[in-house]
């Protein structure tokens, strides 16, 4: 078979089709890649609220109840909170590691722990640290913290 003048050309564009179709392709994984991208770091802007709701004496020890709200799209699957608790006087009374997850994406859920102590003597609560964090895509959770307080007297800080 004789190769005409024809045939060269539509030779050509197909691998110019196939070009444009793998540039095309490419472009698509990018942009999805920036915008996954974008929606991780909007995510991580998202601040955690923690309220210090309650307190309760049960059984010779102080109950704390936490509500915490995860006002972002991403699950928290790990938030440990080293929390040093403070007397009305100043004094560390109590240290206490909280896990405070799971907490899915757009979800608000109550935490209650026991303390060794009466409630009437704790005067303050102070996160000391965030021991843990994860997914890891939540960037720097101790400053995500938005916390409060709803207890008279008693603060929630950092």
């Amino acid at each position: 078979m004789k190769r005409g003048i024809w045939t060269r050309p539509a030779v050509r564009h197909r691998r110019h089709a196939k070009v444009l179709s793998a540039r095309r392709a490419i472009s698509c994984a990018l942009l999805a890649a920036g915008w996954a991208a974008g929606a991780l770091a909007n995510a991580s802007e998202e601040a955690l609220r923690v309220e210090l709701n309650a307190i309760e004496n049960a059984g010779g020890k102080c109950r704390l109840s936490f509500v915490e709200e995860n006002g972002s799209a991403v699950a928290i699957d790990s938030l440990k909170l080293d929390l040093a608790i403070f007397g009305r006087d100043g004094a560390i009374k109590v240290r206490l590691l909280a896990e405070m997850a799971p907490i899915r994406a757009n979800k608000t859920v109550v935490r209650s722990f026991d303390v060794d102590s009466e409630c009437s003597t704790i005067g303050s609560v102070l996160v000391n640290d965030v021991t843990a964090c994860a997914p890891a895509s939540l960037g720097d959770c101790l400053d995500r913290l938005s916390l409060s307080s709803r207890i008279a007297n008693l603060r929630l800080f950092k």
